[in-house]
């Protein structure tokens, strides 16, 4: 009951889909690659890249790892420096992360010592809800 810790089981300490499928991707530390780069498989960068990133699934930032450069991806996990914006379903900024740039993303999930400079945007809801939330009853004039 009292001191006894449980596993805490949300979002935040469960490995996202990015870290637990295979890599089939890799750019390893020590590596520096400059120029665009697309991949259409989960990608893992540990080394250094200057130039645009476009995964159509999953994309991890070691920690060794250090782009400069914009992001596209359907989930992001940053463990190491992005310098550039960034364009995510779902964006992970771990304890280790450091993202210098612009953000534009549906979920957002940050640990505790990460580091973000730059401007978030959450997508905007879908345009039939927009209208229904924002709809003032029109005034009555006599």
């Amino acid at each position: 009951m009292f001191g006894q810790k449980t596993k805490d089981n949300n979002i935040s300490s469960m490995p996202s889909k990015s870290e637990q499928s295979p890599i089939k991707t890799l750019i390893s530390e020590g590596c520096r690659f400059e120029g665009n780069l697309y991949s259409p498989a989960n990608t893992r960068i540990d080394g250094y890249v200057t130039g645009n990133l476009t995964g159509e699934n999953g994309l991890v930032i070691g920690e060794k790892g250090s782009i400069v450069g914009d992001i596209s991806a359907i989930e992001a996990v940053i463990y190491g420096m992005v310098r550039g914006n960034i364009k995510a379903h779902k964006l992970e900024i771990k304890g280790t992360g450091k993202i210098l740039g612009d953000c534009v993303v549906d979920h957002i999930v940050m640990e505790f010592g990460s580091h973000f400079n730059g401007n978030l945007k959450m997508n905007e809801p879908r345009e039939d809800m927009k209208k229904e939330a924002f709809e003032l009853p029109e005034e009555k004039t006599s």
